[in-house]
């Protein structure tokens, strides 16, 4: 669960509080909440065996002994490291260690909202579609991004930046410093994981347009943006769409030439990890060394800038669809000479996954002025880009009042700096006029190239992206009409969603962040409860009272609320198991049996996480995704607003649309049971001779004015929400079903 995050400026990094080290919570506890994290997963036979496994004395001593040498490499970390934890280097291998491709595997991508005051581009005077022609959008709101993005920076290395807290309390800051200037770099020569390199010296962007690389300097050596407004770097941005126009123009004659010119090295980054780190060492060991600098320029690049040439119309489905595809994995789209206006070649692929650099920060912005960020997981969590998405959008959107009036509140307002600092900027040696990459082609490459480009293309069409826009209410329904937190609310509509469709519950995950803890990430929220399948299936018994439902709802929200403030707290029990299993892993795999426990099929239940879903609240959002963790799964990315809730559902082509439309007919359908409850508790008020918590001394007459008032009411009677979310079937037989 992604979690908005506070901040106040009057806080450097300075004076930062010092934050307890993530705790390891006992054995005993972690292998409790283990057995009622499974037990609703299970039948009772099923749950009796794991639960055998799980308590057994040979269990239990190998677990104690893997939690002894845990504590161990704790402490020492603790004494060597202070600002670590004992999960960090393991999840971050569990990232590094991955083989397959990044793309719909590991990286997630944020929409920001638009910008409304870039909307209008055609001030009297200027050309149609303002000063710079069709481009205009997007070089103007990418100009104004960017320039919010150097005041991060500069504020994340001055050690500025306000601190983050969850009400009064202080989060930890340390993946900041991993967010810019870093790249997942594959394998070298016998080397088993990646790696994660981060450049604190950094000055430089890299702008991709049409697969085509540029770069230039955007910080001085004082970290000091050079670019003080947007307009100073539209004119960069403009300059490189256009040089990239002509020279395409120029190879379009021949079909060799273009693909040559094309060289679009960005896919590499969409190949799994052998592969790429492969056709790394063969550029490494090239005579020529221009392809290794290059490589070398947009590793150590502060983040990269990807400019598309389409637009999306996001009221319209099957754009919308292709907008989340675009910004999470790009789109597929090849001249096969149906697009007689394609200056294309025929067979050559054009899409938006061939614009793109996977293994960095990457902003995305659209023709139209859509934009979004799309990162590389393994140093940062969803949280903290959240923060950053939010400032640079705040800040974007700010600069334009501070253009009207200079009473605007600053987000990026600091204390005194250092006056060594403040001295003036030196700009010696600095490159502010875009230059381009040029690439030594020869057949290895460009038949690699041709490969990975259909290997990403056969990846991309395996999967599909539905949005919903639910606008009908929001967080603050949900808390006034139905006592819930949102998110625990959100929670139980996905698993009646999911119930609905195939009649039983699977493994559900849901992060908690755990950054109230030194170099804390994140935790494991099982959504599915007793309590939760208890309320799910009372949606669909046809003997279950509205307030039942209602009184089962707000339970099940309860328990779930209750679980994410234990694994906020750091006393969940995935990362805690599989810290044990590392270390059985890294230290004891020649020497020690493996724990019953790891070889229970309920380990590899748990760890299939068919529903993988993560809340990500905050108004600068538009909405966010991320591809299925299983290849029977669903990724699940949601926005909670006051008033709407904004989700995308990626999967496999498991009927993606028709589970959308499900989840929109649950939201529906619950609204639905608590007004009818409503109109019901206020029949009964009026009734004659009711009195609360009382008998009626003439039952047959209360009778008979409840039926009057409450006819149209029955228990029975299926409202079309219901009737679609059973597919125009009955009500399940629930002792049969999940």
């Amino acid at each position: 669960m992604v979690v908005a995050v506070t901040s106040r400026p009057d806080v450097d990094q300075e004076s930062k509080t010092a934050l307890k080290r993530l705790p390891i919570p006992p054995l005993k506890d972690t292998l409790q909440r283990y057995l009622e994290r499974v037990e609703p997963l299970q039948d009772d036979r099923q749950f009796r065996r794991t639960k055998k496994v799980v308590m057994s004395p040979e269990n239990i001593d190998l677990m104690n002994t893997l939690q002894q040498k845990l504590l161990q490499y704790d402490a020492e970390l603790a004494n060597e490291t202070p600002e670590s934890s004992y999960i960090e280097q393991f999840w971050y291998d569990s990232y590094l260690l991955y083989d397959q491709s990044v793309v719909l595997n590991v990286n997630p991508y944020f929409q920001l909202e638009d910008d409304p005051t870039i909307t209008k581009v055609n001030p009297r005077g200027a050309e149609p579609d303002g000063p710079y022609g069709k481009h205009t959008l997007q070089i103007k709101r990418c100009a104004k991004l960017v320039t919010s993005i150097l005041k991060f920076i500069k504020q994340v290395r001055h050690g500025t930046l306000a601190e983050d807290k969850i009400r009064s309390t202080p989060l930890s800051m340390d993946q900041y410093k991993k967010l810019f200037g870093s790249s997942r770099i594959p394998p070298g020569p016998g080397e088993e994981s990646c790696h994660l390199q981060t450049d604190p010296t950094s000055h430089h962007i890299m702008v991709m347009y049409k697969s085509q690389f540029y770069w230039f300097d955007v910080l001085d050596i004082n970290n000091f943006p050079i670019f003080q407004s947007p307009e100073e770097l539209e004119w960069n941005l403009y300059s490189i769409i256009m040089d990239t126009e002509r020279h395409i123009g120029d190879h379009l004659e021949s079909r060799e030439e273009f693909i040559r010119y094309l060289m679009p090295m960005g896919v590499f980054t969409t190949e799994s990890r052998r592969v790429w780190s492969n056709i790394r060492d063969y550029i490494y060991h090239d005579s020529d060394s221009t392809n290794w600098k290059n490589l070398k320029l947009i590793d150590s690049a502060l983040f990269v800038i990807c400019l598309d040439d389409l637009q999306f119309d996001s009221k319209d489905s099957e754009t919308s669809s292709q907008l989340v595809q675009s910004m999470l994995c790009g789109t597929s789209t090849i001249n096969l000479g149906e697009d007689i206006t394609s200056k294309v070649p025929l067979n050559i692929q054009y899409g938006t996954c061939m614009n793109r650099w996977f293994e960095k920060l990457q902003l995305i912005v659209t023709r139209d002025g859509k934009a979004g960020i799309n990162f590389e997981h393994t140093g940062v969590d969803g949280h903290t880009v959240l923060r950053f998405a939010t400032d640079i959008y705040t800040d974007s959107i700010l600069s334009f009042a501070r253009g009207v009036t200079k009473n605007v509140p600053d987000i990026f307002a600091e204390k005194e700096m250092d006056p060594k600092l403040l001295k003036k900027q030196s700009r010696a040696n600095l490159i502010t006029i875009p230059r381009k990459l040029e690439w030594r082609p020869d057949s290895f490459l460009l038949s690699s190239l041709h490969f990975a480009e259909t290997r990403i293309s056969d990846l991309i069409s395996q999967y599909e992206f539905i949005p919903l826009e639910f606008e009908t209410y929001g967080a603050a329904h949900i808390k006034a009409m139905f006592k819930c937190s949102p998110d625990a609310f959100t929670q139980q509509i996905f698993q009646i969603a999911y119930y609905a469709l195939y009649g039983k519950f699977e493994t559900v995950y849901e992060p908690a962040m755990t950054k109230t803890f030194q170099n804390g990430r994140t935790e494991a929220i099982r959504s599915v409860t007793k309590e939760s399948k208890k309320f799910v299936k009372s949606v669909f018994d046809s003997k279950a009272t509205n307030a039942q439902r209602i009184d089962y709802l707000q339970k099940a929200a309860k328990e779930h609320s209750r679980i994410t403030r234990e694994c906020s707290m750091g006393l969940g029990q995935d990362r805690h198991l599989y810290a044990l299993w590392c270390v059985w892993n890294e230290w004891y795999k020649h020497s020690l049996p493996l724990p019953p426990l790891f070889k229970d099929k309920s380990w590899d239940m748990m760890n299939n996480n068919v529903m993988s879903t993560s809340n990500c609240g905050n108004p600068c959002l538009k909405n966010f995704g991320f591809g299925p963790v299983t290849a029977n799964g669903f990724g699940i990315g949601y926005v909670i607003r006051e008033d709407s809730i904004s989700i995308v559902v990626s999967s496999r082509h498991r009927q993606t649309a028709r589970f959308v439309s499900l989840l929109e007919k649950s939201f529906l359908e619950i609204d639905r049971i608590f007004r009818r409850e409503h109109e019901r508790l206020e029949a009964l008020s009026k009734a004659p001779n009711y009195q609360p918590n009382e008998k009626t001394p003439d039952k047959e007459q209360y009778l008979a004015e409840i039926r009057k008032r409450t006819g149209s009411m029955s228990q029975n009677t299926k409202s079309d929400d219901l009737q679609f979310l059973l597919s125009g079937y009955d009500y399940f037989d629930i002792s049969v079903t999940g």
